[in-house]
């Protein structure tokens, strides 16, 4: 009971910092994740991560402990990425070959490649890389949101709902045509 992200918020909300920095810990990884699915350049996604919990520090006080601080986090993020790309009117899509500051790899694919260094591999990797790159740039931008949230970060379709100030049936519309359209692309390809 003393780890959950409400729990730390309470923390924080009386003073304790050290709450706060275990909070940014916890989610400082998947913000940047997220952020960076949408505005691809490194810099500016760990700035933007930076002013999510700059946002967070500074509303605190409005925070009451629901269970859902992590759906808050990723609204202040969609938030600050649609500040960004309507200012610098700027289409972003998913890089699925970048890499964190630690160097951690935000790839899914690397989560099942083979630690080998045989070139043929190597190559079909890259290929199908690039291929699921194309097929998620072929989504809408509210269809790879949804996607991106549900896919790579295991949010519930009430969480993105949330997120993205929509209805659960528009999350599970976007999503369900979000897959059709990755798995024909993956057809189109040869690759399902």
């Amino acid at each position: 009971m003393h780890n959950t992200d409400d729990y730390l918020m309470r923390q924080f909300q009386n003073g304790d910092r050290n709450a706060f920095t275990l909070l940014v810990h916890r989610h400082k990884r998947d913000v940047f994740r997220f952020i960076l699915s949408k505005i691809k350049d490194r810099e500016l996604a760990s700035d933007l991560t930076q002013d999510v919990f700059v946002k967070l520090f500074q509303s605190a006080d409005r925070y009451q402990p629901t269970g859902k601080l992590r759906s808050w986090l990723f609204r202040i993020a969609q938030n600050l990425c649609i500040d960004y790309l309507r200012k610098h009117q700027k289409a972003s899509i998913l890089s699925l070959n970048s890499k964190s500051e630690s160097d951690e790899e935000l790839n899914l694919l690397d989560q099942i490649e083979d630690e080998t260094s045989d070139p043929a591999i190597e190559t079909e990797f890259n290929e199908l890389q690039s291929v699921i790159e194309r097929a998620l740039g072929s989504l809408s931008e509210e269809q790879r949101t949804a996607f991106v949230l549900c896919q790579y970060h295991g949010m519930s379709y009430s969480e993105i709902a949330s997120i993205q100030k929509i209805a659960v049936g528009t999350v599970k519309s976007r999503i369900h045509h979000a897959l059709i359209k990755v798995r024909d692309f993956l057809k189109e390809n040869d690759l399902m």
